[in-house]
């Protein structure tokens, strides 16, 4: 459920809003969508050549086995639907996930490495699994009708795409009526599959803070339709109602831990360094990364450049290297922090470690050059 639209609306596009579909009912089985009314058919089609172009394009993570983790959550959420509303992971870091009108769900690496459990990972998916079941997407008012905007949203993922289906996805935000259907459904199933309740007001939170702290203008999953707050403020209640659940933290750490790294990478390749700082710099995310995160948060220190973030960067640094000893880009960094400050007998012993680590190294003639005005260890 992006929110490309309210882009596109601060970008002065027009949406046109045709007369709204009859309403019909949910599916209660996949038995069920064998027979789909007029219009929906041609849904189904123009979706299933969307998955098409985004794996085409090399747009979807193929790793078998966080595939088959991100499924069977989505089975358990939807065993009635097992297999046929299929979760696809995203290879990009917007904080985003979306519906097809065929039940293909997409969520990006980015939202999923910000979550702490897969009790709020399973927030996430139940509320787009019921876009699906409750067919918003032939009941969605709202359609796309300037090229403008297609071209906004088409080039957020870097797939040539055009018709309704990019409107009639969640991808582009539902009504606000929809959006708080699909809370409440999506709720109803985390608590039939056993989820913690109170998680799912975590999810929002997690993500309000990051909108704040980072001052993100970019499309953000769940910024409204309601907004954030309105969110934590219905599922607060909510969850009061209810037992405690299953968090399933072990689990989702163990499951994402190469994801969540990845995304680090990702951020930092950007320079959002300001988000690795929200997010590690919290001890309770920070536990969750395997060690070789010090190293992302301690480059997220330099880029920085505050007063007082050297020294938070080589503290990183070092935390890395005692407790991720064999992962070659820290002793490369800690080596050229020590080189600029003028130390440059601590940081030849570094420099040339990095080069045992990574003998093949883009940068090794960079390294071999700076090796060659520092003392030989």
């Amino acid at each position: 459920m992006s929110h490309i639209r309210l882009l596109a609306f601060a970008l002065g596009f027009t949406l046109a809003a045709p007369a709204q579909a009859e309403t019909v009912a949910p599916w209660r089985s996949m038995d069920e969508t064998q027979t789909l009314v007029a219009g929906e058919k041609s849904l189904w089609q123009e979706a299933a050549e969307f998955d098409l172009a985004l794996a085409r394009a090399g747009k979807i993570n193929t790793d078998p086995a966080l595939n088959a983790y991100l499924q069977g959550i989505m089975n358990r959420l939807y065993p009635e639907f097992k297999d046929h509303i299929k979760v696809r992971l995203v290879n990009a870091q917007h904080i985003n996930a979306f519906a097809l009108p065929n039940g293909s769900v997409y969520v990006n690496a980015g939202l999923v490495a910000r979550f702490q459990n897969e009790a709020q990972l399973a927030t996430v998916l139940a509320h787009e699994g019921a876009h699906f079941t409750h067919r918003h997407s032939l009941q969605q008012a709202e359609r796309v009708r300037n090229a403008a905007a297609f071209a906004l949203v088409v080039g957020m993922l870097g797939v040539p795409l055009a018709g309704d289906i990019v409107a009639l996805s969640s991808m582009f935000g539902f009504s606000r009526e929809h959006e708080r259907e699909a809370d409440q459904i999506g709720y109803q199933r985390l608590i039939a599959a056993g989820y913690a309740p109170r998680e799912s007001i975590k999810t929002f939170q997690h993500l309000q803070a990051e909108i704040k702290a980072a001052d993100i203008k970019e499309p953000f999953f769940f910024a409204s339709h309601p907004r954030l707050q309105e969110r934590i403020d219905n599922f607060s209640a909510l969850s009061q109602h209810h037992p405690d659940g299953e968090i399933a933290h072990e689990r989702f750490v163990e499951n994402t831990a190469s994801l969540r790294l990845a995304s680090l990478a990702a951020d930092l390749t950007a320079y959002r360094y300001k988000q690795i700082i929200l997010v590690l710099g919290n001890p309770d995310t920070r536990r969750e990364y395997p060690p070789e995160a010090a190293y992302y948060l301690g480059e997220a220190y330099r880029l920085r450049n505050e007063t007082g973030d050297a020294d938070l960067a080589e503290r990183e640094f070092r935390l890395a290297i005692e407790t991720a000893p064999r992962f070659a880009p820290t002793h490369r960094a800690l080596a050229y922090l020590l080189y600029k400050r003028g130390d440059k007998a601590a940081a030849s012993p570094l420099f040339r470690r990095y080069l045992e680590l990574a003998p093949d190294a883009a940068d090794r003639g960079y390294v071999e050059f700076a090796l060659k005005d520092t003392p030989p260890s």
